[in-house]
């Protein structure tokens, strides 16, 4: 007859969290997320200028440049995008 012996792994028990840490991380993320949530509120300042219509499609251009290689296809798809852009404004 054989037997079988498995090594055993010496686990160390959890220890439980104490109530002041557990709120103190609940405080931490809630003071994240609240900063993250009026950061992404935020209007632009007005020092900022709108990019005109000819811009943003140059910008959408560059980007498909440089998909020319490895997505030919995703990259006509971006330029058509950027012409319809541009000339929806024209109208």
């Amino acid at each position: 007859m054989t037997s079988h012996s498995l090594p055993s792994q010496a686990f160390r028990p959890s220890q439980p969290l104490g109530v002041g840490k557990v709120l103190h991380s609940l405080a931490v993320a809630t003071t994240r997320f609240t900063v993250a949530s009026l950061n992404a509120l935020r209007r632009p300042s007005k020092g900022q200028r709108r990019l005109s219509l000819v811009e943003e499609a140059n910008e959408l251009r560059e980007v498909a440049s440089t998909y020319r290689r490895s997505d030919p296809g995703f990259a006509a798809d971006l330029m058509a995008a950027a012409d319809r852009h541009e000339l929806g404004g024209m109208r």
